[in-house]
Formats: structure tokens, sequence, C-alpha cells
């Protein structure tokens, strides 16, 4: 199987679905004035050929130590054409660390395991490996930040709030995927890819500390989008046009409150590629 073809297939299938509240989509930029439909897949394609190699490093490598090193590498370079491919916007800066580290992890285990065994296992030895081979990272990354003169987001977020932000769900091995949306997602097999995506989409919002939000809205807006989404999923959820018409009068609530949950499409992306990965035959 072309796990690259379907990681892009994935982050094709996240920008593509609509309506989605405060994010870029085919309709709507959410809460973004410097990005759209457009640009994203522009940034896709800028992408794929690093999703490739990211694969091909963790098939090759030689131990874990060595594999993280060339993805943090690779993932750099990549970055850098993502960026030139979008003028400087970030489109998908933690998206690209996530699914290096997601792809280089497989290709690691499937070297010794099938895709059918890490299915049944439900790709815990894909994370048991995340966590194994970024042992340190946040501690490492984080030690020297208040030397710095210019801080990321994610480093911003470290100092100002304690939050670990994508290195830390990494180090745990991805907790969020683990606990809440591949269960979710094989809780609710039965419904139509769409319906389904759009309804965790939500069920993530809710509960995720999410990053992009507490960067633009402090902890009041994190409290207030979960608040709107616990919201949803009492009021619209068990109806799929209510639900659509809810999350276009979402939409339009963040862009009015400048908030676009960002870290929750990352990890909607994520979860579409582990759902296409458990579909794939």
């Amino acid at each position: 199987m072309d796990l690259a073809a379907v990681a892009r297939q994935s982050l094709l299938a996240e920008v593509t679905l609509s309506p989605k509240p405060g994010l870029v989509d085919p309709y709507s930029n959410g809460a973004h004035t410097d990005m759209d439909y457009d640009l994203f897949v522009t940034s896709i394609n800028a992408l794929t050929p690093f999703l490739h190699q990211y694969v091909t490093l963790g098939r090759q490598a030689t131990s874990l130590t060595t594999l993280f090193t060339a993805l943090r590498q690779t993932g750099a370079t990549g970055e850098r054409a993502m960026l030139t491919a979008t003028r400087q916007v970030n489109t998908h800066k933690g998206a690209n660390f996530s699914y290096a580290v997601l792809l280089g992890a497989l290709g690691w285990c499937l070297r010794d395991q099938s895709l059918a065994e890490l299915r049944v296992r439900q790709f815990t030895p894909v994370f048991t490996t995340v966590q194994e081979m970024t042992a340190g990272l946040t501690s490492g990354d984080f030690a020297q930040l208040r030397a710095k003169q210019r801080l990321s987001y994610g480093e911003q977020l470290y100092v100002k709030y304690g939050v670990l932000g994508v290195r830390g769900e990494a180090e745990a091995g991805y907790p969020a995927l683990q606990r809440l949306a591949l269960p979710f997602l094989r809780q609710h097999q039965a419904l139509a890819p769409n319906y389904r995506y759009a309804k965790l989409m939500v069920y993530l919002i809710a509960q995720l500390e999410d990053g992009n939000v507490l960067h633009r809205g402090g902890q009041t807006g994190l409290q207030r989008v979960q608040a709107y989404a616990q919201q949803l999923m009492g009021s619209t959820w068990d109806d799929e046009e209510r639900l659509r018409a809810a999350l276009v009068q979402f939409d339009q609530q963040l862009i009015d409150w400048h908030l676009s949950p960002g870290g929750t499409a990352d990890l909607l992306a994520l979860s579409i590629f582990f759902d296409q990965l458990n579909q794939s035959v």
C-alpha cells in the first residue's frame, strides 16, 4: 500500500470537508484572511514528496534515534518547501510534524509486522514507536526558550500556558488519537463518511485544548469554542441536516470571534488517515 498517497488523501479530505467552523473549506475561508482552499491544496502538493520520504526513512532506519533525527531534518526541509509554495503562510506546519513522525513510525513497524496485524492491534505499536523516538522532546526543545528572541506560536503557548502542543502529543503517543478520535470512528462506523467526520470534528473541538484557539483567544476563547461545540452535541447531534446547518452558524460565529480550531483540523486529518488505513484492502 502507498501510505504516502493515503496520507495525502487524508489531508485533502480534511480541507474538503464542509462546513467547518472557523476553518478553511471549499466554500469558506473560516476565520482566516490569508489562506483559502486553493492555498491548502498548493501546500499539500508541496508536502507530498516529503510524505513519501517519511515512510522510506522509517523503512530504512537502523535505530529510532537516527530515524527521529532524519525525520526532523527532512521535516524541516518539507516545512520550508511548504512555506515557499504558500508564500510564507503557515498552512500545515503542525500537520507536517505529525505526519513525519507517524509515517516514519509506520514505516519502521511495517518492517516486521503487516498492516493487517497493525490494524488488529489498533496501531498501538505505531504510537508506542512515536513515544519511544520522541522521548525527552519537549524538555529538550523548551529548555532554552527564555533566552530566545523570537518564539514560534507553539513556544509562546508553552511559555504562557505550559501547553506542550504537538510535541507533547507525539511524546505521549498521540493520546487524542488513541483515546478519542479512533474509538469514536469505530463506534460510528455505519454513518456516511462526511457526517461521521463532521461529528468527529465537533466531538474533538468540544474536548481538545486547541493551541490555535488558545493562541488567538486565550483561555476565555477556548472555553467559548468548547462550550459552543458541546451545545451542538446536545442539540443537533443525531440529525445530519440540522448539524450541517448548525455548523454553518458555528463557522460564522468563529469568524466573528476571529478564532480557528486549527489543531483540531490537524487531528481530524490524522484521524481520517488511520480510518482510511483501517478500511483499505
